[in-house]
């Protein structure tokens, strides 16, 4: 079995309340599960940083949004009723198409885009990537086979340090030839690029002591 994640930039979807997706409110790490109903609308389960009530506030000023419900079960975790947009419709319906399996949960990046990993055959994968819309533009981050272990790797390791690895690969710190230093780094998070060396080197050795 292949996977391929990519990220699509800057989503605007049901959490934004008039075009505002910078809220800190609304502020999203992940959607656990999204799911399209027969009406035409859709529900998922969106985990939120910081305070989930104040979050709730601003989804329900948002006219497309149905109804949300803070779980009591898990910090910050959302239910979401929504009327699902163009971007949601096309990927949701690509997957059930091509016979596509998501590797829960999608994850949001800083920069308001939205990472997913796609599981399936090549064959599968390639014809539903091909059968994207042209206006749903990707930025590929990997691609290869499978191994369900993969997400324990990144569970070894700090927010922080998942912080510090997400900005170097963003930024172009492990391609080759690299392009960002250390201190271009450092200077996205004004810390010291011994610090974030540091970050990294213990990134790296949990890595590599968890896939040898």
């Amino acid at each position: 079995m292949r996977y391929i994640t990519f990220v699509i930039p800057q989503v605007d979807d049901e959490r934004c309340s008039n075009g505002d997706c910078d809220n800190p409110a609304v502020n999203s790490e992940a959607i656990q599960y999204i799911n399209l109903l027969d009406d035409g609308t859709g529900v998922g389960l969106y985990q939120l940083r910081g305070g989930a009530e104040q979050g709730v506030e601003v989804l329900e000023a948002n006219q497309d949004v149905l109804a949300c419900e803070v779980s009591g079960a898990s910090d910050g975790l959302v239910y979401v009723h929504f009327r699902a947009n163009t971007l949601m419709t096309d990927l949701l319906s690509l997957l059930r198409q091509y016979e596509i399996v998501v590797d829960w949960p999608m994850e949001y990046t800083d920069q308001s885009g939205l990472r997913i990993t796609m599981l399936g055959e090549d064959k599968k994968i390639r014809e539903a990537i091909t059968g994207l819309p042209d206006d749903i533009q990707i930025t590929l981050e990997g691609i290869g086979e499978y191994h369900p272990d993969m997400r324990q790797v990144a569970s070894l390791l700090t927010e922080r340090q998942q912080e510090m690895l997400e900005l170097a690969i963003n930024e172009g710190y492990y391609e080759m030839p690299r392009r960002a230093t250390l201190s271009d780094l450092a200077e996205n998070v004004n810390i010291s690029a011994g610090t974030v060396g540091e970050h990294l080197r213990k990134v790296e050795t949990k890595v590599l002591m968890e896939i040898v």
